[in-house]
């Protein structure tokens, strides 16, 4: 008798103890198969992550504009396309009348890694970028750029832009014909510094925005989008921009 209760209580023993064993088996993560599925959704979630924060760090640098949308008719308009091989950078999709004036910075940029350091250092010579588009007769444009001026002398620095007929310097509209259709100004925002003000507006060691909208001529059919810094100026341009603002 006291053999069988001693055998009962060794299978109630046992079947406890097998029962401890199953239920901490489907409590604990350590099946391989599980944890590799585990470990596979949790890489997709940073995946996933990192794709979002990419987006959203992508639209940051294009936000400076109301619509990321709207396209950007110059082309390098963020003037990050250098060549360096030659003896003097050249700013690639534009040009620069004096490239030994116009050169690659990466010290004092609004946005990206580089911007155009502008500086005459010679009278009579002037620093210039400009890159023609064509644009549509009639539409309306907006053109924007950010600016950073080091140092300023006598007249400094300013728009200077023209319109055409066709792609070729032969074409241009004549300043007359665009005071003609132009008041004064207006003139200003595509030869000065913005509506009515001749010169750029020259805050030192800051980074300010021009940002102006015009009427293009019913006759022309190209936009050559251009800043000039004269001699005795340093200045900065970056994140520039040509928008079709048409309704």
């Amino acid at each position: 008798m006291s053999y069988q209760i001693i055998k009962y209580t060794d299978y109630f023993i046992y079947g406890i103890m097998l029962l401890m064993s199953v239920l901490l088996v489907s409590c604990t993560t350590d099946d391989p198969a599980e944890l590799i599925e585990t470990e596979i959704n949790n890489n997709t979630n940073s995946e996933d992550n990192c794709t979002t924060n990419y987006n959203n760090n992508d639209n940051d640098n294009t936000t400076n504009l109301d619509s990321v949308e709207k396209k950007n008719l110059l082309r390098n308009g963020g003037l990050e396309d250098w060549n360096t091989i030659t003896r003097y950078d050249i700013l690639n999709y534009w040009l620069c009348h004096n490239n030994f004036n116009v050169t690659r910075n990466y010290k004092v940029v609004f946005e990206g890694k580089y911007s155009a350091k502008m500086q005459s250092t010679q009278t009579g010579s002037t620093a210039t970028v400009d890159q023609c588009i064509p644009v549509e007769p009639s539409s309306r444009i907006r053109i924007r750029f950010h600016y950073y001026v080091e140092q300023w002398k006598d007249k400094g620095a300013r728009t200077y832009c023209y319109f055409r007929t066709q792609s070729a310097e032969v074409s241009t509209i004549s300043a007359d014909e665009l005071k003609a259709l132009y008041d004064k100004n207006t003139y200003y925002i595509i030869r000065g510094g913005g509506y009515g003000l001749a010169y750029l507006p020259h805050n030192l060691s800051v980074w300010q925005v021009f940002d102006e909208t015009i009427q293009v001529p019913p006759t022309a059919t190209y936009f050559v989008f251009g800043v000039n810094s004269y001699y005795g100026t340093t200045m900065y341009v970056d994140d520039c921009w040509v928008l079709d603002e048409t309704e």
